[in-house]
This record gives C-alpha cells, structure tokens and sequence, in this order.
C-alpha cells in the first residue's frame, strides 16, 4: 500500500487516540516525519515517543504549529472541534488538514479493504481477522481501534495486498470509506449526539452497506443485508451447539446449510463467538476454511477487552472496554457463565453526558445486574458537563448497593471490600487504575 497523498510530514491533534495512534504508526514505518499533540500522556504517546516521535500535552504549542512547513499535513481526530486552537492555528497558515476518518480513507480506499462497521464487536473482530491473515503469511496493513495482544500493536505492516480496518460510527466517519468486503457487527442505537435517533443511525449504517464493492455480511439482528451470520437457523453462517468443558471451549458452525465447521477459541461470551463467525465469514472471501479455523484458539485478544488481570482461587479480576448498557449486560451473561457463585462487584466509568443521559435508564438495567458497584464521575472526554447529569444521578437509579467514589478513593476502598469477581469497565480513563489496583490487590486479598 502506498500512499498517494504525497506527504513527508504529517502533525496528529490527539495523537493519543487508538485510531490516531495507528495512522501515526503507519506514518513511522512508511518515512513520514510526524509530531502531534494530546492533552494527556497516555500508554500510545509514550510509545510513540520511544519511537522518537515529538509530542505536546500543553496548548501553548500553538507556536509550533506557526512553525510548520506549509507542506505539513494536520490530521485531528473527530473529537477535536473547528475551534481548537491548534486546528485554529492551522487553517489561518493555510495548512491541508484533514479529520483521522477522511485521511484513513485515502489511504486505504484504493485497496483491497476489508472493514468492520458495528456499536460492538468491532475491534475484536478487526484484530481476530488481522491475526487470521498474518498467520496464513498475507500480504496486508490493519489499522486496529485496539492493542492486539497477538500482533502486539494497533497498526501491523506486512505488505500491500490488503488492508483492515476498523470503520467507526461516530460522526459517520465510516461514511468516507469504499469497502471491497465488510461486516457489520451491531446497529444498538449510540452515539445519539451526532445522529438524530436510532432509525438515523441505521439509516447510515445502510449506507456503509451500501458502498461495499463486492462482499458484505451482517449480524442477524441487522435489519437489512442479505447475507447474515448468528443464532437464526436460517442464517448464512449458523452458530449452533456450544460446548465448554474444563479442556476446551468449541461451537459448531454451519455455512450456508450444508457445510459443518468446528471452531475451538479462547475469549469467552456469546458476543465473542459472534465476532468469531463475522471474522471467519470476512477471511473466507481470501481463504479456504482449513487456513482459518485452526488459527481462532491461538487468538489472544485486545487489550481492555474482558482482559484477565488476575484468575486466583481468592479473586479474579478482569478488566474491559465496554461503555454502553448493551455490552454491560452481554460480559455480566459471561461472567455468569463462567462464574456463576461468585460475588460480583463492578467498578464502572460512565463515559459522555450525552451517553449517559440518553440510555440512563438502560445503565441503571445494566449496573443494577451486578452484586455490587462502585461508579466514577463522568469522563466527559470531548463535552461539557450537562446539568443534572452525573454519575450521583445513576446511584439513585441503582436496586444494588452502589457508591460514587474518586479515582484517587479506588486504591483505599476496593482491596477493603469481600472481593471475589472484580471488574473494571470504561473507555475513559480508568484504564489508568488496573495496574495500581492490580498491584494493591495482590498486596492485601492475595498474600
């Protein structure tokens, strides 16, 4: 793959981010000089700054956007808005720029591209395809919206054949790509701040749809597509009998009603064996079953999803991604299925007032599914506050008992409590705390 924009230097506002990290990462391996900005130094910028990258965490640097060669291209991610002041600075010196979606697109549009569309399960399905292809030795690039534990990053160069990619739903970016195939994983009604209601958001899913060239296959309970994998027994790709036993967790799948597959994988939940079938159904448009099935066991994962931090006869802590009442619900079903007497006590991260506001009787559905939960404040992440919204707000919602506490109250009041099942979920910054936690749980429960 190579780029056809012609650029040699290239400066990311929210270099941080897990789909701008990964454009940075590709900018790296392909000769591109690159620098950015983030207004928090996370896990990505500080391997970025490994790799020698130059990176700002203070708003002043606005002088060293003044500095740029005209030449430079500005990349910022959809979270950053027309008045930021660095995206200020760079319209005013009249510098090309561009949003993380419509650059990825030009880079990618012109392949072969495989994308993964869906309000869950995208990213497991984008690193499961992308660790299906490199172990058959293909010739491809995936930009992954998450750290593949197999692939050891969220960006993998091994040619130019193919590429993967994540297409992301909020602010309709997915809407710039071309597809040669794709899948679409889930359609639940999020991100109600850049579409007008549900029924909007399918709309343009359809419209993703729409513009894959030559293969494309939907979840069952998509409401549109020909082609379909999941539990109906009319589906394309049926998933049938499950097994679990202490030695192997397998199912059964049927293609296109004739044809019977077992497929043995490591990562739990019904949700996980969707995402299984969704990449299984992409990689057969490349290659014969016998190339991809033996591959799925050896899948390792993403990061922060249902990630096993600790698994003791004490305590088992996990930590994941999920933010939205519909993949709360779908790891609290796996927990029970894998875990179904222990004491399960969740300490959860609402991410977005707009989020948290439109589905606030659905958090407090899904919370209240749990033994007990500790609630941080709102990461409000690219907003403002809204008035009477707050994480206080949920408690009251709450039929469990339940506590608001601060990320500075976790390390003191988690290891005191009776502790069986913990888990952590967010997409904001509570990813900071698994460690600490980690560490101060094996100090005080585990010793």
């Amino acid at each position: 793959m190579s780029s056809s924009l012609d650029i040699s230097t290239v400066f990311f506002i929210g270099i941080g981010g897990s789909g701008m990290s990964s454009l940075a990462r590709y900018c790296l391996k392909n000769n591109v000089l690159i620098s950015g900005y983030d207004k928090t130094r996370n896990e990505e910028c500080i391997d970025l700054e490994a790799q020698g990258v130059k990176i700002y965490y203070d708003l002043n640097c606005v002088s060293e956007i003044e500095q740029l060669n005209v030449s430079t291209y500005v990349v910022y991610s959809a979270a950053i808005g027309n008045e930021h002041p660095l995206l200020k600075k760079a319209t005013e010196k009249g510098l090309n720029t561009a949003k993380r979606a419509v650059f990825l697109a030009q880079l990618v549009n012109n392949t072969k591209c495989f994308a993964i569309a869906g309000t869950h399960g995208k990213t497991t399905t984008t690193a499961l395809l992308s660790h299906i292809f490199a172990a058959n030795n293909l010739s491809f690039t995936a930009f992954i919206g998450g750290y593949s534990h197999d692939l050891k990053s969220n960006f993998y160069q091994a040619g130019n054949d193919y590429t993967i990619v994540e297409a992301d739903e909020y602010d309709k970016s997915f809407l710039h790509l071309k597809p040669y195939a794709a899948a679409i994983t889930s359609v639940d009604a999020d991100h109600l701040d850049c579409y007008s209601d549900h029924e909007d958001l399918i709309a343009h899913y359809k419209k993703f749809y729409e513009a894959v060239e030559t293969y494309k296959i939907v979840c069952d309970d998509v409401p549109f597509g020909a082609l379909r994998y999941g539990w109906s027994a009319d589906a394309d790709f049926h998933i049938g009998d499950i097994s679990i036993t202490p030695e192997e967790f397998s199912f059964e799948l049927l293609v296109n009603q004739n044809q019977s597959l077992k497929v043995e994988f490591s990562k739990p939940g019904r949700h996980n064996i969707e995402n299984t079938v969704a990449a299984i159904a992409l990689a057969h448009q490349v290659l014969p079953f016998e190339k991809i099935i033996p591959h799925i066991k050896s899948f390792q994962g993403v990061r922060r999803r249902f990630d096993m931090i600790i698994q003791s006869e004490p305590l088992i802590f996990i930590d994941d991604y999920g933010h939205h009442p519909t993949a709360i619900e779908a790891v609290h079903q796996t927990l029970c299925a894998f875990y179904p007497n222990r004491k399960k006590t969740l300490l959860f991260q609402p991410h977005l007032y707009s989020r948290t506001a439109d589905f606030i009787n659905e958090f407090s559905q899904a919370l209240s599914l749990f033994d007990a939960v500790y609630l941080l404040p709102i990461y409000a992440a690219r907003e403002e506050p809204l008035d009477g919204v707050s994480s206080d707000l949920l408690v009251k919602k709450l039929n469990k008992p339940s506590r608001v506490i601060s990320k500075t109250e976790v390390l003191d009041v988690l290891p005191t409590q009776e502790l069986e099942l913990l888990i952590t979920m967010g997409a904001g910054d509570i990813s900071e705390l698994v460690e600490p936690l980690k560490e101060k749980l094996c100090q005080t429960v585990l010793v």
